[in-house]
Formats: C-alpha cells, structure tokens, sequence
C-alpha cells in the first residue's frame, strides 16, 4: 500500500534530504525512526516530482490541489471504487497537507480553499493553513484504519512536529541555497 521509492538510495538528493532530516530533528526529537525513514521516502522522495504532488485525479482526469475535491474522490461514500482508492488518497491528502505547510507555506498564504467539513463540524472564516492542520491530522487517522496505524497515528498525533521539522528541511534547503529547491519553489508559488 505504501509508494515504492522514487528516488535511489544512493542519490545525492538523499544524502541532502537525510542531512536536513537530521538537522530538524535534532531541534525536535523524536524516538520514532519509522516517521524520519516515512517524511524521506513517501514524502521528500515522492514529491520530487511535481506530478506526484498532483495526483490524486477527478472522474475526468484532471489532477485536484484542492483538499476539499481530493475528500470528495477519496469518500467511499462518494467517489471512491475501493477502501485501497480511500486509503490512498487519505494518505496522500496527509502527506500533502505536511508537505506544503512544511516546505511551501507561503504558497498557501493568498491561497483560499473550498469550505471543509471535518467529521460533522464546519469551520468557516478558518484559514487555509488552520484547515490543512485539521485536514492532515484527520487524513492520518482515517490512513491509520487501513495500515501501519502506529505510524499513522503517530503522525496524526504530532502533526504539527513534523511540520515543524519539514520547515527545518526548508530552511537548511534554503541555506544551502538547493538550486532544485529553489526552482521548485517558484513553480508551485513560494516567493523565490
């Protein structure tokens, strides 16, 4: 159920992604190596290429970067053919969420969303990062029904460490002035 690795052990962008892990772990520990090991492949790894970032799809193939369309494709109730199809993008809507608040947030700043709806409440007015908080934590919990709950769980739980540590990787990212990163940066709509 888990991505298959993106991009091989031995490449350089690992070495760079595990130095910054390091450093933003050492300003927020954690005994927990499964989540440093899960942030480097399924996350840092995986969203290397913008189009893994995008890929939860609609009925017509068009790619959704707004969390509420992608709940709507991963409902069982909804959209949804399978529980694999509602784990993945339960998943993925986690991973995502940690991503850009960590790597991008100012992406997200200008950035309005549609109105969510978490479980039974609607939390109108919040801002689009309060959302994606709510939304990721929920989105690891709901991940944690199918598999590995310890580690989603675990996420759930402690999202906004992570988050906090992501931030980290971006700002060692930044400090070594990644030209990759920095590109990246502009295409999905940091200020660069």
């Amino acid at each position: 159920m888990m991505n298959k690795p993106q991009v091989d052990t031995n490449h350089p962008l690992r070495e760079l992604f595990r130095n910054a892990l390091e450093y933003g772990f050492k300003l927020n520990p954690t005994e927990k190596v499964e989540v440093a090991c899960y942030i480097e492949e399924q996350i840092l790894c995986e969203f290397t290429e913008v189009d893994k970032l995008y890929k939860i799809k609609d009925g017509e193939d068009s790619s959704l970067d707004d969390i509420a369309d992608m709940l709507s494709e991963g409902s069982i109730l909804l959209n949804a053919q399978s529980f694999d199809r509602e784990f993945q993008v339960h998943k993925h809507i986690g991973d995502y969420t940690l991503f850009m608040l960590g790597m991008f947030p100012a992406a997200l700043c200008g950035k309005r969303g549609k109105e969510f709806v978490l479980g039974s409440i609607v939390i109108p007015g919040a801002s689009l990062l309060d959302h994606y908080v709510l939304q990721g934590q929920r989105s690891y919990r709901i991940a944690s029904e199918f598999t590995e709950k310890d580690l989603f769980l675990e996420l759930a739980s402690n999202f906004e460490k992570y988050q906090a540590v992501i931030d980290l990787v971006r700002t060692y990212l930044e400090s070594a002035k990644n030209s990759d990163y920095l590109k990246a940066k502009k295409i999905i709509g940091g200020t660069g």
